[in-house]
């Protein structure tokens, strides 16, 4: 059988600059097939939508180079894999005129079609994919084959050094970082979207500052991953008190120093 993984991203959401991804292995041995495509900012721009797009984008992709099915389609988007198969109502107008174009290009060249969902690190090509050309030229390209070991932790054993909820950030970065933290392995395109958005209370303390506040168990993880940059160190500490978790904020770094690496370039 044919698999079709597929992954959408918009940044900022929502009204940024849409990504889709979409990566075809095919059953017949022949070289997997990769695919991507953007859109431009727009109001109507969410990380639903682009996952919509990325799925739909993908299906035509896959027909236009002759793919017959059955077709194993695999996302890490319960929304749209549940909408897709059937399991949950499509409430939202903008989605289902998305689902509804989806579901006619299947039904008009009688495609059977399986939909399975499947967790990011098992997406990891289709996630890479799905991010603005602009950002995916900045990933290191075995990023998306080691972001799973690297953030291997499971959520219920990680570590926190305080609690986002009560943690003084706006309410859209409380959201991000939650979901962050309640994740099994979330993906490069999620550090790279994870941004304060101007300054907030831990945004002009100095390291010695944060090292006190953090504690010396935090302090002492942000010395060993940056040894001698305090700048990074303080920033490693200062996500940790806005709440991410410590292994979670040393790859939130790890992904700025990347990205600030490849844009000097």
């Amino acid at each position: 059988m044919d698999t079709l993984n597929f992954d959408g991203s918009c940044d900022p959401n929502p009204g940024g600059i849409m990504g889709f991804g979409w990566i075809i292995n095919w059953s017949n041995g022949k070289k997997p097939t990769e695919g991507s495509k953007e859109k431009k900012p727009s109001k109507s721009n969410t990380n639903n939508v682009a996952e919509y797009t990325a799925l739909k984008e993908g299906i035509k992709n896959y027909l236009k180079l002759g793919g017959k099915g059955p077709l194993q389609v695999r996302g890490d988007s319960k929304l749209v894999i549940s909408q897709m198969s059937g399991k949950w109502k499509v409430k939202n107008e903008n989605l289902a005129e998305i689902k509804n174009e989806t579901s006619e290009i299947i039904k008009k060249h009688n495609l059977n079609v399986k939909f399975t969902w499947v967790p990011r690190e098992q997406n990891s090509i289709a996630d890479r994919l799905a991010l603005p050309k602009s950002r995916r030229n900045n990933m290191p390209k075995s990023d998306s084959k080691t972001e799973s070991k690297s953030n291997s932790v499971k959520p219920e054993n990680r570590k926190f050094v305080a609690d986002v909820n009560s943690s003084s950030v706006s309410s859209k970065l409380r959201l991000q970082i939650n979901e962050l933290n309640t994740s099994p392995s979330p993906g490069f395109k999620s550090f790279a979207q994870l941004k304060v958005g101007g300054f907030d209370s831990f945004s002009r303390k100095k390291l010695e500052t944060l090292q006190k506040e953090a504690g010396p168990k935090a302090s002492s993880i942000a010395k060993k991953e940056f040894p001698n940059n305090s700048s990074q160190q303080a920033s490693a500490l200062r996500w940790m008190l806005r709440g991410l978790s410590t292994d979670l904020a040393v790859k939130k770094v790890k992904v700025d120093i990347e990205l600030s690496k490849k844009r000097k370039k």
